[in-house]
């Protein structure tokens, strides 16, 4: 091998564990934000559960809807 292919395998050897740790890095921040995403899913599964609703079951507060098309 010439100097210039060890060099070029060496430049792409190192932008590919370059990519591989972004790849890596970002997976892990994906991750994060699923469970975040995910426990504040569950946190409001439990203030809006039956039963801990604290409206006015005869109020029309949500009762009326505006859709436009």
């Amino acid at each position: 091998m010439e100097v210039n292919e060890i060099a070029a395998s060496a430049t792409a050897a190192s932008a590919a564990s370059t990519q591989t740790t972004h790849a890596v890095k970002t997976t892990e921040m994906a991750n994060d934000q699923i469970e975040q995403t995910g426990e504040q899913v569950m946190q409001l599964l439990e203030v809006t559960a039956p039963g801990k609703l604290r409206t006015d079951p005869l109020s029309p507060l949500g009762s009326l809807l505006d859709v436009k098309a």
